[in-house]
């Protein structure tokens, strides 16, 4: 009948007939079909892989259908089929992108950036859904956004940048550099004086992927930006731009009133091999922060160091676990030169903690060229007698020669 509606209901199983639960309710169109059964579950396939557009509508309407069960599961499941389908699916992803739930709406803007590329009613719903309370929502609509490519949403992302949720604003940074990048240079070189410092770390981690030749010139400005992380991603870069001839800025921001910048400039000076650092280094084993320890522990021995290892097997003994492990890898890199912390790597053999007794090991068979078989998750019995068997080894050592 023209202009007639099918009313399509699935009855739970078990449920009387006169007083029956109905899951699903639906209005679809004219002659539409909903596909019944107790599982709801689509047909199968066209056989030659692809469906038949009457099957693709009505594998579309079942799946419309499940987006107003109250389980998230068949929601998403649903989604996925939806997304097989753009030509139909769109209109009702649109409507969908008002669903209550914020996980089901960050997977709607997803879809539709999958499906609605060059569609402009995907392009609105998602620009909406830039405005959503909640910044996962919003974060979802900009990656999908980024993905569709179209430029004339810049104006609706450009607001972002003042976003109150850290992410959010650094999302917006790059999809407006994607989106136009004749202008991305221009911009990202703005960004590094930007009021908010998530988005000048922003600007400074794309400058520096893309290689852009203008940040060696920001560089000394951002080593003593006000921001701790501006400070701290600044060293990072300054190592990869400037290489060894960073190290005398990088020495001066270990007395950064910051953890943060103090290992950050740590993990850079490690990595331009600026072996002039060293005594500083030294002195940070004192730190109040154990990041800052850790850091430097591991510094030290990436460099080398072996005035250190008095200092080094002082940390062997530190309450912390991360501590006792970054100091007995450092000692191993230094191979023969920590042959006097030999004693106290063996006592760590009997740690509490399997990972403190595992970088133990590892330790001295790179000081001692051996291996005596200790498991460091083994049983008791086991590790006392490769104890046992790194004592005699040592012993040897010792009695040997060239003591080694």
């Amino acid at each position: 009948m023209p202009g007639a509606f099918l009313v399509a209901a699935r009855v739970l199983p078990g449920a009387r007939p006169l007083a029956a639960s109905v899951a699903i309710v639906l209005l679809v169109g004219p002659r539409s079909v909903l596909w019944g059964g107790e599982t709801g579950d689509a047909p199968p396939p066209a056989q030659s892989g692809e469906a038949a557009p009457a099957e693709a509508s009505h594998r579309v309407v079942e799946a419309i259908a499940r987006l107003k069960l109250p389980d998230r599961r068949d929601r998403l499941t649903a989604l996925e089929t939806i997304k097989r389908f753009p030509d139909k699916a769109i209109p009702w992803l649109v409507k969908a992108a008002r669903n209550e739930d914020a996980v089901f709406r960050a997977r709607v803007a997803n879809a539709l950036g999958l499906v609605g590329k060059g569609d402009r009613d995907a392009v609105w719903a998602l620009t909406v859904l830039l405005s959503d309370p909640d910044a996962f929502v919003r974060r979802e609509a900009i990656a999908a956004l980024r993905a569709a490519g179209d430029a004339g949403v810049v104006p609706r992302l450009e607001p972002l940048l003042e976003d109150r949720v850290e992410p959010v604003r650094a999302d917006a940074v790059l999809a407006i550099v994607q989106l136009q990048p004749e202008r991305a240079a221009e911009r990202l070189r703005a960004w590094l004086g930007h009021p908010d410092a998530r988005v000048r770390r922003t600007a400074l981690g794309e400058m520096l992927n893309r290689k852009d030749a203008a940040l060696a010139e920001a560089l000394p400005a951002l080593v003593k930006d006000k921001d701790a992380g501006v400070r701290g991603d600044a060293a990072a870069a300054l190592a990869r731009v400037r290489g060894a001839d960073a190290a005398a800025t990088l020495v001066e921001m270990l007395g950064d009133p910051e953890p943060y910048v103090r290992s950050a400039a740590i993990i850079a000076l490690k990595d331009v091999r600026a072996s002039v650092a060293i005594p500083r280094l030294i002195d940070l084993l004192n730190d109040k922060s154990e990041e800052v320890r850790a850091e430097a522990i591991s510094a030290l021995g990436a460099l080398g160091a072996k005035s250190a290892v008095p200092a080094l097997i002082g940390q062997l003994n530190a309450s912390s676990k991360n501590l006792k492990e970054r100091a007995a890898l450092a000692l191993g890199l230094l191979r023969d030169a920590a042959r006097p912390a030999v004693g106290g790597l063996i006592a760590l053999l009997d740690d509490p903690d399997e990972g403190v007794r595992q970088k133990a090991d590892l330790a001295l068979r790179l000081i001692l060229r051996t291996n005596v078989g200790f498991q460091a998750g083994g049983p008791l019995e086991h590790r006392r007698q490769a104890v046992a068997k790194w004592q005699e080894a040592w012993r040897k050592s010792q009695a040997s020669p060239k003591g080694g």
